[in-house]
């Protein structure tokens, strides 16, 4: 599966796994997207589903807006995934 990730309007193009967040996706590529506590509190990872279908585990939807997510508690569903992060690194 891919993703293409949008951080501070630099598009990345990543590897991803079924098994694996979006936000552990973006680390293990080494780019460098916003977050602080991995675990669904700080909100800092949050970003907006452009396209494709994702996952997110029960309680960690965001209120923001329907596309809007957590990546740190988010999966991929579809062969590919668009994403833009909201806050700038």
């Amino acid at each position: 599966m891919r993703a293409k990730v949008t951080i501070n309007s630099v598009e990345h193009e990543i590897d991803t796994h079924e098994r694996e967040t979006l936000l552990e996706s973006c680390l293990r590529a080494q780019i460098k997207p916003s977050y602080s506590c991995l675990e669904g509190m700080c909100s800092f990872c949050e970003a907006e589903i452009e396209e494709g279908d994702v996952k997110t585990n029960p309680g960690y939807e965001t209120k923001s807006h329907p596309r809007t997510v957590k990546t740190c508690q988010t999966f991929p569903v579809s062969k590919t995934v668009k994403i833009k992060y909201l806050k700038s690194t």
